[in-house]
C-alpha cells in the first residue's frame, strides 16, 4: 500500500513538474507562425531561443519575450523594393532577454520594457528607446550611436565601454 501511494505521489510530482515548465515556455506554435512570417504581435516567445537567426524588419509589437535567447541574431531593418521596415519591439516585454551582439540598427524600442535585459555588444545604431524602461540592463561595449534615449528609464542600467548616442564613451559601470 506504502509503495502505491508513494509511486501515485510521485507521479503527481513528474506531472505538476512537466506542467509548471511547460506553462513558462514559449508557445511553440507562435514560434512556427512566427519563422515564417517574421511577426509576432501580441504572442508569447518567453523564453524561446532565437539566437543568431536572421530576422530583418521581424514585428515583435506588444509581444511577450521575456527570458528569450536573441543572441548574435540580426535584426537590423529589412530593405523592402519601395521602403524599409524596422524591427519593431515596440511595448514589448523584454525582461532578461538576452539581446548580446545582436544587430538592432534602427530598431524601435518604444515603450518597450527591458529591465535586466542583456544588450552587451549589441549595435544600436539609430535604435528608439523613447520611453523605454532599461533599468538594471547591461549595455556593455553596446554601440547606442545616434540612439533615441528620450523618456527612457536608464537608471542602475550598466554602461562600459558603451558608445553613447553624441559618441562619447560611458565606463561608468566598468
Amino acid at each position: 500500500m506504502k509503495r502505491a501511494q508513494a509511486l501515485s505521489k510521485s507521479f503527481f510530482l513528474v506531472l505538476l513538474a512537466a506542467t509548471s515548465i511547460r506553462a513558462i515556455a514559449f508557445d511553440s506554435l507562435k514560434l512556427e507562425d512566427f519563422k515564417t512570417t517574421n511577426m509576432c504581435k501580441y504572442c508569447d516567445l518567453t523564453e524561446a531561443p532565437l539566437s543568431g537567426r536572421d530576422m530583418k524588419g521581424a514585428d515583435f509589437q506588444n509581444a511577450n519575450l521575456s527570458g528569450a535567447i536573441l543572441s548574435k541574431a540580426n535584426l537590423s531593418e529589412r530593405v523592402m523594393e519601395k521602403r524599409t521596415l524596422n524591427t519593431s519591439f515596440e511595448s514589448a516585454n523584454l525582461r532578461k532577454a538576452d539581446l548580446s551582439e545582436a544587430n538592432l540598427q534602427n530598431a524601435d524600442f518604444g515603450n518597450a520594457y527591458l529591465r535586466e535585459t542583456k544588450l552587451d555588444g549589441a549595435d544600436l545604431t539609430r535604435a528608439n528607446f523613447s520611453n523605454a524602461n532599461l533599468k538594471n540592463a547591461s549595455l556593455r561595449g553596446a554601440n547606442l550611436t545616434d540612439a533615441k534615449l528620450d523618456g527612457a528609464k536608464i537608471e542602475d542600467a550598466i554602461f562600459c565601454k558603451t558608445t553613447m548616442p553624441d559618441r562619447s564613451m560611458n565606463d561608468s559601470g566598468c
